[in-house]
């Protein structure tokens, strides 16, 4: 996978993931609060993770770590 499609791959992530915790911020009821907690974190999680992955593999690749 290339650095530049990684990187795409976490922003759409996390922009999934905000937007379900955005969506559910607007309703208040149990349902979405386990919604919140349990699609809307995991995907930022996700993209977080996809994110600094991609980031410390291109530092290995150029030999700066």
């Amino acid at each position: 996978m290339s650095t530049l499609r990684a990187v795409r791959i976490a922003l759409m992530l996390c922009i999934a993931g905000l937007t379900v915790q955005l969506l559910t911020s607007l309703v208040w009821s149990p349902i979405s609060f386990i919604i919140f907690a349990a699609i809307g974190v995991t995907l930022v999680l996700a993209g977080t993770l996809v994110f600094v992955w991609t980031v410390l593999r291109e530092l290995r690749h150029t030999g700066a770590l």
